[in-house]
């Protein structure tokens, strides 16, 4: 007998709230454990900035701290991961999966912030409501429909004060397919990296920012508002120029500078407090004042086209600077490049990009910088109306403000009353469009911008408005259940699959390339060397070893063909090369099948990875 559910409308708020956290909960664990090992090839997935952030991680809890303090990748991250490993001390094949679990815990973290902000967006709108009222609204509505509109509070469904909001159901659901769809779609659980941290802290910043309006942030909210933004900093070096964009919005949120000014210098001291000795640190390391060398290369990178990520040798001196210590090309065709020392990680050209680039020289052009913000902006709408959701998103919200019988000031005035919190999440996303587009970057931009677009619509409580409202709403659900319902089933497939015992270590390409290794005697910490994309490769990672050598197919290609379309002579001049190295093995990410002599070269499994055993010294 099939029981009937009840529909979203019969659902009380909290009930239907407490439904949102569970699908948000159950989605964020679906994708963290389904694609530990089965995305792409394998732990390959883990990607390049992951195995930086693990090994960094590894130097930091083993007190190496001239190998741990880094100016590319923040600290904060890197010590979590760190403590997760040691705390569980798995195998290499299962630490993935630790990571990932530690992920989701971060990821619920985000979920508790959002929760956070969602009660003070709703106790600033009934802040709102309660100051100044519906009169305005009232007077406005009467003035279209020649009639009376009532607007009374109905405590039992809606718990507003103000009766023109968005029920708050449907505010609910908007808020909560956003968040999840931003967090699984442009930060991904899965993915390794620290920018579902990131989008916790800004949540409670945010927060912190409506709390401020409210007043109702005493001097020990001003403390954690300042060590939130410390602690961000620690997180992702963007964050410490955005500090002050909070900080200049809690200023203006106070709305009397007397009673702001010594309460914002407390924000100010404890992130300074906070953020103070990691700018030492990697000042001293570098031997100048730094707080970090992402913003400089990544502008060198996308806006200036310095050869991007590795082995960059100082092509177009005059435009971006000479290199201070390149990685050491030893051959020109096909490009070999070692890198043995003196930077430490399982791949030095990522470990430490900062010291590969030393002497890189960002410059202005505006004519680059006009490109580049044209492309990133390109990117976006494509984003926008490519992934269907943001889409519907937008969509309703334009529908929302269109139908709520508003003049367009007094909706600008409805929107601009979110101006404190809207303000950082602006300025973020525009300075990440001035440089690079990347969907990660925007994901708690977009929520904020989001939720305080709904949460500032007002509607005439009649009943083509709640008919209206609901039609929304189911649109909504469905564009979010198409979006995301394919991931999640295929993430659900590779947990089902994966109970088979053994299963998923022996499909897992990336480890079998580790154990191979691990049966021809390659010990943890040996060199290797490799011919392919190194870079986004989990082997080395999981077998323990540094590579120290390589032919890419970065940064400008071909390499690997010249390599395998030369005649035997080269050949054996560059695995001659790669000997004098050091490394133990040379791993090749496939063979074409036009190559003119693969003599030496045994395959790895079933896979389509070779690997040739060098001479030792």
């Amino acid at each position: 007998m099939k029981l009937p559910l009840p529909p979203l409308h019969a659902l009380a708020p909290r009930r239907l709230e407490k439904l949102c956290w569970l699908v948000a909960a159950a989605l964020g664990f679906l994708q963290a454990w389904g694609r530990r090992h089965d995305s792409g090839d394998g732990v390959a997935y883990m990607g390049a900035d992951g195995i930086a952030y693990l090994d960094i991680g590894d130097a930091y809890w083993r007190g190496d701290w001239a190998a741990a303090v880094n100016a590319m990748w923040s600290p904060f991250y890197s010590w979590l991961t760190g403590l997760a490993l040691r705390l569980f001390q798995p195998t290499p094949f299962q630490e993935f999966t630790v990571v990932r679990l530690l992920n989701f815990a971060l990821y619920l973290l985000s979920l508790a912030a959002f929760v956070l902000l969602l009660r003070e967006l709703e106790r600033f709108r009934q802040h709102l409501a309660n100051d100044d009222g519906d009169s305005q609204f009232n007077s406005h509505a009467d003035a279209q429909t020649g009639s009376q509109v009532s607007a009374p509070t109905n405590s039992k469904t809606d718990s507003h004060a103000d009766a023109h909001a968005l029920p708050r159901r449907a505010w609910l659901i908007f808020a909560y397919a956003l968040f999840i769809w931003t967090s699984l779609s442009m930060n991904r659980v899965a993915r390794t990296s620290p920018d579902v941290l990131v989008s916790a802290l800004v949540f409670v910043a945010s927060a912190l920012l409506l709390r401020i309006r409210t007043r109702r942030a005493g001097w020990l909210a001003f403390a954690l508002f300042g060590l939130v933004l410390g602690v961000g900093y620690l997180t992702k070096t963007f964050m410490f120029p955005l500090a002050f964009i909070f900080l200049a919005s809690s200023l203006f949120a106070c709305g009397n500078l007397r009673r702001a000014v010594p309460r914002v210098a407390v924000a100010l001291l404890f992130f300074l407090a906070v953020s103070a000795p990691f700018v030492v640190a990697l000042s001293r390391t570098k031997h100048r004042f730094t707080i970090g060398d992402t913003g400089r290369l990544n502008y060198a990178w996308h806006v200036n086209g310095t050869t991007s990520f590795i082995h960059w040798q100082g092509e177009a001196a005059g435009a971006s600077g000479t290199p201070a210590h390149p990685t050491r090309k030893l051959s020109d065709a096909p490009a070999l490049y070692e890198f043995a020392a003196p930077v430490a990680g399982t791949y030095p050209p990522w470990y430490d990009p900062t010291y590969w680039y030393e002497g890189v020289r960002p410059r202005l052009s505006l004519k680059q910088q006009l490109k580049a913000v044209a492309r990133n902006v390109l990117l976006a709408y494509e984003f926008l109306f490519y992934r269907f959701f943001p889409g519907a998103i937008a969509a309703a919200l334009f529908i929302l403000f269109y139908t709520s019988r508003r003049r367009p000031r007094d909706i600008a005035r409805d929107i601009a009353r979110y101006r404190f919190i809207l303000f950082p999440a602006l300025v973020a996303s525009a300075c990440y469009l001035l440089i690079h587009f990347e969907q990660r970057y925007f994901a708690p931009f977009v929520v904020i911008i989001g939720v305080s677009l709904f949460n500032a619509v007002r509607l005439p409580p009649t009943d083509d408005g709640r008919r209206l409202v609901s039609a929304l709403v189911f649109v909504t659900l469905v564009t979010f259940a198409l979006s995301l319902g394919y991931y999640s089933a295929r993430d659900l497939y590779s947990t089902v699959a994966d109970l088979a015992p053994g299963r998923a270590a022996r499909r897992d390409v990336q480890w079998q390339v580790a154990e191979e290794l691990r049966r021809l005697g390659v010990a943890p910490g040996e060199p290797v060397a490799s011919i392919g994309n190194t870079m986004f490769h989990a082997w080395p990672r999981l077998a323990r070893v540094r590579v120290v050598a390589e032919i890419s197919t970065r940064p400008t290609g071909g390499d690997v063909e010249k390599f395998w379309a030369g005649d035997a002579a080269l050949k054996a001049r560059i695995v001659e090369t790669f000997a004098r190295t050091g490394a133990r093995v040379i791993v090749a990410e496939g063979i074409p099948a036009w190559a003119s002599n693969a003599d030496g070269w045994q395959r790895i499994g079933a896979t389509h990875f070779y690997v040739y055993v060098l001479p030792r010294a």
